[in-house]
């Protein structure tokens, strides 16, 4: 009875648990949230023409029956209305109500046509209902295709970091001939890999024909990949009456692309979850030689092979108005739950950015010590944690690309200048041991602040000096 009496259920933790179980199925049911978007705005305009009618009120004549010459006058409240500016309302399109009509974005529709065109000099800009195109004519002075993009419109389909512009050529078959990636914050890695891939050519000869289609996504840019297919398929929408429906005999109502994964998907999470269970193992933890080998591993594989990021933007998303995929929805349970049920071992243990640095720092001879308590350092991480989510709730979207190791494991030596910043953080950290870790990364506050939480007050203290570094241990075996 002493030792049944001597067990102690962990609340706190299944209490973490259960609320982020609550939160899954929640978002697994109804999806992302959505802001709603006001289509047409109307309201009771008075001209001054014709009298109102009072609704709720009942007007009473004065006692004596007569009704006062003023009321009598023939301009009764004509002369006294007041002039009220006159509101646009939705089937009224230019550039105050519908942004993608402004000057601006004619000016890079126009542009972007013909460097898309096999024909420059027969691109012509149009005008739709909601949006500017341009016609391509042969030099025969035949029509051959239209295009079309989304700038200005696409405020609700994001990618990893905000909103992807596209550029899109039509057919006058009904089929779409080329999609192509203009302009995003999305990570300079990310897009290279889904150019690499091919994946804007799985795109090429779908027919506009109100079906739903399917492409394989990019994997380890998930996110970027479905937000260009979300993209493709808001376009078609905001495009289907007009210019569509003018040229084409296709109706492409109900028309639908989505990008999907492969089914490879369930090795690689399979693959996530093992790393998880491997570097969880004491006898792991406890060996020297095995904990730098899973630290490679997890480099070789997180970093340079997958390339997927995971970050304190990726529990955000499902508010923002993104859907996970399944390998994200895998690879989030994994690392939520390491830091309830495990002290944040995603930090210590699996970050591929993280064990680039520790990598660093065992096998470099250089070392430093910042004049500065690790207090302190604490104190600048969470103060950079609140202003970026901060940011990024208020719509500062871009922000989300304050994450510096997809661009050092995407190898962009000459396409990105942030390879080389992140390249420096690393090595500043290897001289300045887990620099990043201990007063830089967002995600590892969020993280150690779930594993904080989790905690019971009495060791909160205590398990507070091993929020989610290696930092005392790994410099003393160095």
């Amino acid at each position: 009875m002493a030792g049944v009496a001597a067990i102690r259920i962990p609340w706190r933790k299944l209490g973490l648990t259960a609320v982020v179980g609550a939160l899954y199925a929640y978002f697994w049911i109804n999806g992302p949230l959505q802001e709603p978007q006001p289509v047409f705005e109307f309201e009771e305009h008075v001209t001054g023409f014709s009298e109102p009618v009072r609704f709720g009120e009942e007007y009473q004549t004065p006692v004596t029956g007569m009704i006062p010459e003023r009321e009598k006058h023939a301009f009764y409240h004509i002369m006294e209305a007041k002039p009220q500016p006159q509101r646009l309302f939705g089937i009224i399109g230019d550039a105050r109500t519908n942004p993608g009509l402004s000057e601006d974005v004619a000016r890079l529709v126009y542009n972007d046509a013909r460097a898309m065109a096999a024909n420059p000099d027969g691109v012509k800009l149009k005008t739709a209902l909601d949006m500017f195109y341009a016609e391509e004519w042969d030099k025969n002075g035949k029509l051959v295709q239209l295009y079309m993009e989304n700038t200005g419109l696409n405020k609700e389909v994001k990618g990893y970091a905000g909103p992807i512009d596209i550029g899109m050529v039509v057919g006058l078959d009904g089929r779409i001939r080329e999609v192509k990636h203009l302009r995003s914050m999305e990570t300079t890695s990310y897009l290279r890999d889904i150019e690499k891939a091919g994946f804007y050519e799985k795109f090429q000869s779908i027919p506009l024909d109100g079906k739903s289609y399917q492409v394989d996504l990019v994997s380890g840019a998930s996110l970027t990949s479905e937000g260009v297919a979300r993209s493709v398929t808001q376009l078609v929408s905001i495009a289907r009456e007009s210019p569509l429906g003018i040229y084409l005999d296709s109706e492409p109502a109900g028309f639908d692309v989505k990008a999907v994964l492969p089914n490879t998907w369930i090795l690689q999470a399979a693959l996530i979850g093992l790393l998880f269970i491997v570097t969880g193992l004491r006898v792991v933890r406890r060996s020297r030689r095995l904990s730098l080998l899973m630290a490679a591993v997890c480099v070789a594989y997180l970093g340079f092979y997958l390339n997927n990021s995971f970050t304190y933007v990726t529990f955000m998303q499902p508010f923002l108005g993104v859907t996970w995929s399944y390998i994200l929805g895998a690879y989030a349970t994994f690392v939520v739950l390491s830091a309830i049920w495990d002290g944040n071992s995603y930090c210590r243990y699996v970050c591929p950015y993280g064990n680039v640095q520790l990598l660093l720092v065992r096998f470099l001879p250089w070392k430093g010590r910042l004049p500065v308590s690790n207090r302190v350092l604490s104190f600048l991480r969470w103060a950079i944690t609140i202003t970026l989510v901060v940011g990024i709730a208020m719509g500062l979207r871009d922000w989300g690309s304050y994450e510096l190791f997809p661009d050092l494991f995407g190898l962009e030596f000459l396409n990105s200048p942030w390879f080389w910043l992140s390249l420096a953080v690393v090595l500043v950290s290897a001289y300045y041991p887990m620099l990043w870790c201990r007063a830089l990364c967002p995600t590892g506050a969020v993280l150690d602040g779930t594993a904080w939480l989790a905690r019971t007050p009495q060791t909160r203290t205590a398990g507070a000096r091993l929020a989610g570094i290696r930092v005392a241990t790994e410099t003393a075996r160095a």
